[in-house]
């Protein structure tokens, strides 16, 4: 058994199908059943129920699945503290980064400042998606990491955490590679005329709702189709399955390999830049302010 096999059974365990969980970790889901047998064989236990139409943990799974967690957990501890012993009396600041939430737009100003800014280390840590929060990794925010780099050009964000901007992200439309929008160098909503866009509701994004509102004003010919909630994983698979554009934004360009971003031609611009919760402690504080002084000069 390893922490792998473990991962893979509490991802099983979550979306309730060796495919579904397989692309969340780029990997088919032949790789996930072989895991999970293995883990099984290991065990000498039954874990799921195999259906055609999924998978449903047995009363073993049950039993076990808040135990994998635990041990998870007490790694992820074990390694926290190992870590933070090595480091005693420097002020770290952790940085959250995942697939939708990179870090790299901030870690190339870090790079240039960071002389500027001797009293601070910088951690980087990979984020999970908290699959329970309407806002999923800005959840993590003071639980996993200090900050992390995000969008927010939305009034809940802004009221619920701190944000340093600094940039604008450019929208794309996302389309397969063998879509014959992907030959285009940049695409107008006229060249979606009569097809259908894959967008998240209206409510979630101000800048997304501007471009609903362009949609709907001027190009009434494009059906949108809505997301259940923000965009994760399996909207992009969505996208590649059913060979439909979907709307995307500048981080996201390489986030799919069977897509390729296009640039769309809008006036409409994604700000982004570093949330912190609204009092997320003295460190992070000084270093905010310290930060903002810096990039304001």
């Amino acid at each position: 058994m390893d922490i792998t096999q473990l991962q893979t059974f509490i991802r099983v365990s979550e979306y309730g199908s060796f495919t579904k969980a397989g692309e969340q970790s780029f990997i088919s889901g032949t790789a996930v059943m072989k895991q999970i047998n293995r883990l099984e064989n290991e065990l000498n236990l039954q874990l799921f129920v195999r259906t055609a139409t999924g998978t449903k943990l047995t009363i073993e799974g049950q039993t076990f699945l808040p135990y994998a967690k635990q041990i998870l957990n007490m790694l992820d501890t074990a390694i926290e503290e190992t870590r933070k012993s090595s480091i005693i009396g420097q002020n770290i600041i952790t940085v959250g980064t995942s697939i939708l939430h990179p870090a790299d737009p901030f870690m190339d100003i870090w790079k240039k400042i960071t002389a500027q800014m001797s009293d601070f280390q910088i951690r980087i840590v990979q984020l999970q998606e908290d699959l329970q929060s309407q806002n999923r990794e800005y959840a993590t925010l003071g639980r996993s990491c200090d900050l992390i780099v995000g969008t927010f050009d939305n009034a809940t964000l802004k009221q619920s955490f701190k944000a340093l901007q600094l940039g604008q992200y450019d929208f794309g439309i996302a389309v397969r590679s063998d879509n014959p929008l992907a030959k285009l160098s940049e695409i107008s909503f006229n060249d979606l005329k009569g097809q259908s866009l894959l967008s998240v509701p209206m409510g979630i994004s101000n800048t997304n709702d501007q471009l609903r509102r362009i949609i709907a004003k001027d190009h009434p010919q494009i059906k949108v189709v809505e997301t259940s909630g923000r965009y994760d994983m399996n909207t992009f698979n969505q996208a590649v399955e059913e060979n439909i554009p979907l709307i995307t934004v500048t981080p996201w360009k390489r986030i799919h390999p069977n897509l390729v971003s296009i640039p769309l031609k809008t006036d409409v611009h994604v700000p982004y830049g570093i949330l912190t919760t609204k009092l997320p402690g003295s460190t992070v504080d000084k270093f905010m302010l310290q930060l903002n002084k810096i990039l304001n000069k």
